[in-house]
Protein backbone atom coordinates (compact mmCIF):
# COMPACT_ATOMS: atom_id res chain seq x y z
CA UNK A 1 0.00 0.00 0.00
CA UNK A 2 1.22 3.46 -0.69
CA UNK A 3 0.29 6.51 1.09
CA UNK A 4 -0.46 8.76 -1.81
CA UNK A 5 -3.95 6.60 -2.54
CA UNK A 6 -4.25 5.51 1.47
CA UNK A 7 -8.01 5.99 2.47
CA UNK A 8 -7.19 7.59 5.53
CA UNK A 9 -4.85 10.15 7.07
CA UNK A 10 -1.12 9.30 7.52
CA UNK A 11 1.73 10.53 9.00
CA UNK A 12 3.08 11.28 6.05
CA UNK A 13 0.13 13.70 5.22
CA UNK A 14 0.63 15.44 8.71
CA UNK A 15 3.55 15.97 8.38
CA UNK A 16 3.59 17.26 4.72
CA UNK A 17 0.79 19.79 5.70
CA UNK A 18 2.62 21.12 9.07
CA UNK A 19 5.46 21.88 6.06
CA UNK A 20 3.05 23.55 3.95
CA UNK A 21 1.84 25.83 6.77
CA UNK A 22 4.97 26.37 7.65
CA UNK A 23 5.92 27.39 3.58
CA UNK A 24 3.14 29.26 3.37
CA UNK A 25 3.39 31.53 6.79
CA UNK A 26 6.58 31.79 6.43
CA UNK A 27 6.38 33.22 2.68
CA UNK A 28 4.29 36.03 3.89
CA UNK A 29 6.01 36.75 7.07
CA UNK A 30 9.38 37.01 5.07
CA UNK A 31 7.20 39.03 2.17
CA UNK A 32 5.94 41.32 4.46
CA UNK A 33 8.63 41.93 6.73
CA UNK A 34 11.90 41.19 4.61
CA UNK A 35 10.85 44.16 2.51
CA UNK A 36 9.48 42.11 -0.88
CA UNK A 37 11.15 38.71 -0.60
CA UNK A 38 9.89 35.18 0.00
CA UNK A 39 11.82 32.24 1.45
CA UNK A 40 10.52 29.04 -0.10
CA UNK A 41 8.55 30.50 -3.42
CA UNK A 42 11.55 30.38 -5.38
CA UNK A 43 9.38 30.96 -8.80
CA UNK A 44 8.31 34.36 -7.27
CA UNK A 45 11.93 35.16 -5.86
CA UNK A 46 13.31 34.48 -9.29
CA UNK A 47 10.54 37.19 -10.79
CA UNK A 48 11.21 39.48 -8.51
CA UNK A 49 15.43 39.13 -9.50
CA UNK A 50 14.83 39.63 -12.72
CA UNK A 51 12.12 42.96 -11.82
CA UNK A 52 14.45 44.59 -9.89
CA UNK A 53 17.42 44.28 -12.36
CA UNK A 54 15.46 45.21 -15.31
CA UNK A 55 14.72 48.18 -13.08
CA UNK A 56 18.30 49.05 -11.67
CA UNK A 57 17.04 48.34 -8.18
CA UNK A 58 20.12 46.85 -6.72
CA UNK A 59 19.19 46.44 -3.32
CA UNK A 60 16.33 44.80 -4.05
CA UNK A 61 17.69 42.15 -6.19
CA UNK A 62 20.34 41.92 -3.41
CA UNK A 63 17.52 40.65 -1.36
CA UNK A 64 16.20 38.21 -3.64
CA UNK A 65 19.42 36.54 -4.30
CA UNK A 66 20.20 36.62 -0.68
CA UNK A 67 16.90 34.36 -0.68
CA UNK A 68 17.57 32.12 -3.58
CA UNK A 69 21.17 31.75 -2.38
CA UNK A 70 19.86 30.51 0.92
CA UNK A 71 17.02 28.26 -0.41
CA UNK A 72 20.03 26.34 -2.52
CA UNK A 73 22.28 25.86 0.10
CA UNK A 74 19.50 24.68 2.73
CA UNK A 75 18.19 22.53 -0.57
CA UNK A 76 21.88 21.56 -0.97
CA UNK A 77 23.06 20.75 2.63
CA UNK A 78 19.86 18.59 2.89
CA UNK A 79 20.80 16.60 -0.12
CA UNK A 80 24.37 15.87 1.87
CA UNK A 81 22.72 15.05 5.00
CA UNK A 82 19.93 13.08 3.81
CA UNK A 83 22.15 10.43 1.60
CA UNK A 84 24.92 10.71 4.77
CA UNK A 85 22.15 8.91 6.72
CA UNK A 86 20.80 6.60 3.77
CA UNK A 87 21.29 3.63 6.43
CA UNK A 88 19.28 5.33 8.65
CA UNK A 89 15.02 4.54 8.51
CA UNK A 90 13.45 7.20 6.57
CA UNK A 91 11.57 8.13 9.87
CA UNK A 92 14.95 9.28 11.45
CA UNK A 93 16.17 10.60 8.07
CA UNK A 94 12.70 13.03 8.08
CA UNK A 95 13.30 14.19 11.18
CA UNK A 96 17.06 15.09 10.55
CA UNK A 97 15.98 17.36 8.16
CA UNK A 98 12.99 18.62 9.47
CA UNK A 99 14.94 18.99 12.99
CA UNK A 100 17.92 20.99 10.72
CA UNK A 101 14.92 23.28 9.52
CA UNK A 102 13.62 23.80 12.86
CA UNK A 103 16.92 24.84 14.16
CA UNK A 104 17.10 27.78 11.88
CA UNK A 105 13.44 28.65 12.16
CA UNK A 106 14.52 29.33 15.77
CA UNK A 107 17.18 31.33 14.70
CA UNK A 108 14.80 33.51 12.54
CA UNK A 109 12.35 33.91 15.47
CA UNK A 110 15.47 35.18 17.95
CA UNK A 111 17.11 37.04 15.68
CA UNK A 112 13.46 39.17 14.82
CA UNK A 113 12.33 39.45 18.49
CA UNK A 114 16.49 41.29 19.22
CA UNK A 115 15.77 43.41 16.14
CA UNK A 116 15.02 46.85 15.68
CA UNK A 117 12.28 47.02 13.69
CA UNK A 118 11.99 47.86 10.22
CA UNK A 119 15.00 45.51 9.95
CA UNK A 120 17.79 46.57 7.46
CA UNK A 121 21.56 46.06 6.76
CA UNK A 122 23.58 43.11 7.44
CA UNK A 123 20.86 41.87 10.37
CA UNK A 124 18.09 41.48 7.26
CA UNK A 125 20.23 39.26 4.79
CA UNK A 126 21.07 37.40 7.95
CA UNK A 127 17.47 36.84 8.67
CA UNK A 128 16.58 36.13 4.67
CA UNK A 129 19.43 33.73 4.21
CA UNK A 130 18.24 31.65 7.57
CA UNK A 131 15.13 31.67 6.76
CA UNK A 132 14.84 30.31 2.68
CA UNK A 133 17.72 28.12 4.38
CA UNK A 134 15.20 26.33 6.22
CA UNK A 135 12.76 26.07 3.84
CA UNK A 136 15.41 24.61 1.08
CA UNK A 137 16.01 21.97 4.00
CA UNK A 138 12.25 21.53 3.92
CA UNK A 139 12.46 21.00 0.30
CA UNK A 140 14.21 18.00 0.36
CA UNK A 141 11.74 16.74 3.03
CA UNK A 142 9.21 16.80 1.28
CA UNK A 143 11.16 15.26 -1.44
CA UNK A 144 11.84 12.08 0.54
CA UNK A 145 8.32 11.78 1.72
CA UNK A 146 7.58 11.97 -1.81
CA UNK A 147 3.84 12.20 -2.69
CA UNK A 148 2.97 12.76 -6.10
CA UNK A 149 2.96 16.53 -7.05
CA UNK A 150 2.76 17.36 -3.34
CA UNK A 151 6.06 19.84 -2.46
CA UNK A 152 5.30 21.97 0.26
CA UNK A 153 7.34 24.92 -1.15
CA UNK A 154 6.26 25.24 -4.55
CA UNK A 155 2.28 24.99 -5.07
CA UNK A 156 1.71 25.97 -9.03
CA UNK A 157 2.41 22.55 -9.95
CA UNK A 158 0.13 21.04 -6.88
CA UNK A 159 -2.51 23.48 -8.65
CA UNK A 160 -2.32 22.59 -11.69
CA UNK A 161 -2.90 18.69 -11.24
CA UNK A 162 -6.11 19.92 -8.78
CA UNK A 163 -7.31 21.74 -11.67
CA UNK A 164 -6.58 19.19 -14.15
CA UNK A 165 -9.15 16.79 -12.16
CA UNK A 166 -11.83 19.10 -12.20
CA UNK A 167 -11.76 19.92 -15.61
CA UNK A 168 -11.37 15.60 -16.00
CA UNK A 169 -14.62 15.52 -13.43
CA UNK A 170 -16.60 18.37 -15.38
CA UNK A 171 -15.94 16.70 -19.04
CA UNK A 172 -16.87 13.34 -17.40
CA UNK A 173 -19.94 14.74 -15.75
CA UNK A 174 -20.99 16.59 -19.07
CA UNK A 175 -20.60 13.47 -21.04
CA UNK A 176 -22.24 11.40 -18.87
CA UNK A 177 -24.87 13.60 -17.85
CA UNK A 178 -24.50 13.06 -14.03
CA UNK A 179 -22.05 14.02 -11.47
CA UNK A 180 -18.66 12.20 -12.29
CA UNK A 181 -16.04 12.68 -9.19
CA UNK A 182 -13.84 10.04 -10.22
CA UNK A 183 -10.93 11.91 -10.83
CA UNK A 184 -11.17 13.17 -7.63
CA UNK A 185 -8.42 10.26 -6.60
CA UNK A 186 -7.07 9.77 -3.07
CA UNK A 187 -4.10 11.67 -4.25
CA UNK A 188 -6.25 14.10 -5.77
CA UNK A 189 -7.63 15.17 -2.31
CA UNK A 190 -4.18 15.09 -0.59
CA UNK A 191 -2.99 17.82 -3.11
CA UNK A 192 -6.01 20.15 -2.23
CA UNK A 193 -5.58 20.00 1.00
CA UNK A 194 -2.43 21.17 1.31
CA UNK A 195 -3.24 23.52 -0.94
CA UNK A 196 -5.61 24.77 1.93
CA UNK A 197 -3.11 24.36 4.26
CA UNK A 198 -0.47 26.88 2.52
CA UNK A 199 -3.30 29.35 2.35
CA UNK A 200 -4.11 29.09 6.30
CA UNK A 201 -0.32 29.30 6.91
CA UNK A 202 -0.07 32.16 4.38
CA UNK A 203 -3.53 33.74 6.33
CA UNK A 204 -2.11 33.91 9.39
CA UNK A 205 1.15 35.43 9.03
CA UNK A 206 -0.99 37.97 7.32
CA UNK A 207 -3.23 38.79 10.01
CA UNK A 208 -0.67 38.77 12.87
CA UNK A 209 1.67 41.42 11.02
CA UNK A 210 -1.50 43.48 11.35
CA UNK A 211 -2.50 43.12 14.62
CA UNK A 212 0.78 41.32 16.54
CA UNK A 213 3.71 41.76 14.54
CA UNK A 214 6.67 40.31 17.06
CA UNK A 215 4.70 37.71 17.05
CA UNK A 216 4.52 36.73 13.41
CA UNK A 217 7.56 34.67 13.13
CA UNK A 218 6.32 31.84 16.09
CA UNK A 219 3.76 29.92 13.27
CA UNK A 220 6.66 28.12 10.89
CA UNK A 221 8.44 27.58 14.03
CA UNK A 222 5.55 25.66 15.86
CA UNK A 223 4.27 24.50 12.53
CA UNK A 224 7.90 22.77 11.82
CA UNK A 225 8.14 21.18 15.45
CA UNK A 226 4.44 19.43 14.96
CA UNK A 227 5.93 17.63 11.64
CA UNK A 228 9.19 17.08 13.39
CA UNK A 229 7.07 15.01 15.71
CA UNK A 230 4.61 13.68 13.44
CA UNK A 231 7.80 12.39 11.17
CA UNK A 232 8.76 10.27 14.00
CA UNK A 233 5.29 7.88 13.14
CA UNK A 234 6.12 8.00 9.62
CA UNK A 235 5.76 4.40 8.12
CA UNK A 236 7.22 2.70 5.16
CA UNK A 237 3.05 0.70 4.76
CA UNK A 238 0.90 3.57 5.64
CA UNK A 239 -0.95 3.36 8.76
CA UNK A 240 -4.07 5.45 10.28
CA UNK A 241 -3.04 8.07 13.12
CA UNK A 242 -6.29 9.59 13.80
CA UNK A 243 -8.38 8.22 16.32
CA UNK A 244 -11.09 5.67 15.28
CA UNK A 245 -9.49 5.74 11.84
Amino acid sequence: MDHANATFLTAADLTLAALAFASGSADIFAFLKFHDVFTSAMTGNTALLGLALGQGHVLAAQRSLAALLGYCSGSVAGTILNDAAARFRRALRLRLLIGAEAAFLAAVLVLWAVARHPVFGPHLYVLIVAGAFAMGMQSIAAKEINLPGINTVVVTNTLTLVMSAVGAALRRSLRHRRPDLSPFTPITLRQSGMLGVYLAGAALSGFLAESLSRAIAIPALAAALLAFATAGRFRERPRAVLPGA
